[in-house]
């Protein structure tokens, strides 16, 4: 595995696997930072220093529902 890799093996097990990536995927980091992206890009258009589109604003919307859903069944998963 190359050194730049080791930050992704979440599970410790030396490799990185589809479980590391669910591990990485399903944080809410990502989250955190869909929303950063969204405020800070809503705040710009109001404020008239950017001119982004609100069809980006709702791929990032997207984006963070479909992490939480991720998120939420694999808490459900844990729980059964």
């Amino acid at each position: 595995m190359a050194k730049k890799d080791i930050w992704m093996d979440l599970d410790g097990d030396g490799e990185v696997t589809i479980k590391d990536i669910k591990l990485l995927l399903g944080r809410h980091e990502w989250l955190f930072v869909a929303g950063v992206m969204i405020l800070v890009g809503s705040v710009g258009n109001v404020l008239g220093h950017t001119d982004i589109d609100s069809d980006l604003f709702w791929a990032f919307a997207g984006a963070g529902m479909m992490l939480e859903y991720l998120d939420d069944i694999r808490r459900r998963r844990k729980i059964q």
